[in-house]
């Protein structure tokens, strides 16, 4: 499920009224590695340190899967704590020591001096430092930064009760579209908007006013992965439905771009996915298939899974939340994958970005399509590293002033209202447009130099 269709929350204050798990275990987990030091250490990544509004999601959860992956080779546990901070505790082996260093290349694109981000101590010599570190953490009751919910805050039952809020005939409503665009400069001097793909993805922002605590859904990842399994089924079985209707949520219809589905992972081997696969087949209709990186990183096995799955049904795979650090860390260009989504950060055109124009080269320009594109200095930035794959705001505000060149009925709409309403599915969200049919096909047209 894509991270820019979630809702933004802010804190909770009933989080906060004992201390949470987190703490807890930290406390109890350094008490004993001080008991037994030998050949232990711990890292510490002070994530609460980074400036606000960070830490964001994206540094959450691309720590956590490098820290995880470290603690699986070196007989670990991770700590994922309500202040942002994340702690490694483990067997001190070369992996373990060579952490640091490899994480302090990373966070130089969030962190002016990534060194004062990072404790690493070996526990024979340092377990008081982790000691007091643990026990300063627990006594705090400072609420949850980055807008994270503390994790025994949100009841699995949450889960149902979001399922339960959804039903089959709510489908239009509660998914957004967006359009990704290459960048195409084939026809002369000009450039052209060529669509690549449609994302077709859940809005939590639009399931709030069923759920009071859809938000809260959004910030924690397991509770939100367990969304996905059990409502992933219900939105492909409404993608069947609606095959050759000439609605906008089907994926047969031409002209227009491919859709790209967000997923869980597990949705992929699930029979729903096989009925929708075959369903277009028989219709010459061909989709793509998102998932989350994290994911992908946490079950290698199911990710190998779904990417035979997925080239038996002719599906593009996309891996989506490529986060600029993980593309240091986790190599995700070595994932068997079509598309890698890159997600833009003003950060990145900044000084010092020479491993990730060198991780960008690896991957291969053309894999690539930059996300969350909020303006023009985006896609400068992404034309210059050769990338010519873009989506976001800025692009649908782009889509939406090449529709009005050719609506005869521009004068009475913004280019906002233009661009909201190709991203609705439901009527009720296109029902002021008076040539619909503009918003699903998404004619390229030059763009001025």
């Amino acid at each position: 499920m894509s991270e820019a269709r979630l809702s933004e929350a802010g804190w909770r204050p009933d989080a906060v009224a004992a201390p949470r798990s987190a703490e807890r275990l930290l406390r109890s987990a350094a008490e004993r590695a001080a008991r037994h030091p030998a050949r232990r250490a711990a890292l510490v990544l002070h994530l609460s340190r980074l400036r606000p509004p960070a830490p964001r999601p994206h540094h959450q959860r691309v720590a956590g899967a490098i820290l995880q992956d470290a603690a699986q080779r070196s007989e670990g546990q991770v700590f994922a704590l309500g202040n942002g901070d994340q702690v490694l505790i483990c067997t001190l082996t070369p992996d373990a020591a060579a952490l640091p260093d490899a994480l302090g290349r990373l966070l130089h694109v969030d962190a002016p001096d990534p060194a004062d981000l990072l404790s690493f101590w070996d526990l024979e010599a340092d377990a008081g430092r982790l000691l007091d570190y643990a026990a300063g953490r627990f006594a705090d009751r400072s609420p949850p930064r980055g807008g994270m919910t503390a994790p025994d805050a949100v009841s699995p039952l949450l889960v149902t009760a979001a399922v339960r809020a959804i039903g089959p005939a709510d489908w239009p409503e509660l998914t957004t579209r967006q359009v990704a665009v290459t960048l195409d400069r084939a026809c002369g001097t000009a450039s052209t908007l060529r669509p690549l793909f449609r994302e077709v993805a859940l809005s939590l922002a639009a399931l709030q006013p069923r759920l009071d605590d859809a938000a809260a859904l959004a910030e924690d990842a397991l509770l939100l992965r367990q969304f996905a399994l059990r409502s992933d089924g219900a939105l492909l079985a409404a993608l069947t439905a609606a095959l050759g209707g000439g609605g906008p949520l089907d994926a047969a219809r031409r002209p227009g771009p491919r859709m790209h589905l967000d997923l869980a992972l597990g949705s992929i081997a699930a029979p729903a996915f096989a009925a929708f696969a075959a369903a277009c087949r028989s219709r010459g209709a061909g989709f793509g298939v998102e998932v989350a990186l994290a994911d992908a990183v946490a079950d290698p096995a199911a990710f190998a899974e779904a990417r035979r799955i997925t080239a038996r049904a002719g599906c593009t795979l996309a891996l989506d939340g490529v986060a600029p650090l993980a593309m240091l860390v986790a190599r995700p260009w070595t994932l068997p994958a079509d598309l890698l989504k890159l997600e833009w950060s003003p950060q990145l055109a900044g000084s010092g970005q020479e491993p990730l124009a060198d991780a960008l080269a690896a991957s291969g320009p053309g894999r690539i399509v930059l996300c969350r594109v909020d303006g023009e200095a985006a896609m400068r930035w992404g034309v210059a590293h050769g990338i010519s794959g873009f989506q976001g705001r800025y692009v649908d505000a782009l889509l939406a002033a090449s529709r009005q060149m050719g609506c005869p009925a521009a004068a009475g709409c913004t280019l906002r209202q233009c661009a909201d309403r190709a991203a609705a599915a439901a009527p009720a969200g296109r029902q002021f447009c008076r040539h619909p049919d503009l918003l699903d096909a998404d004619a390229p047209r030059p763009l001025p130099q």
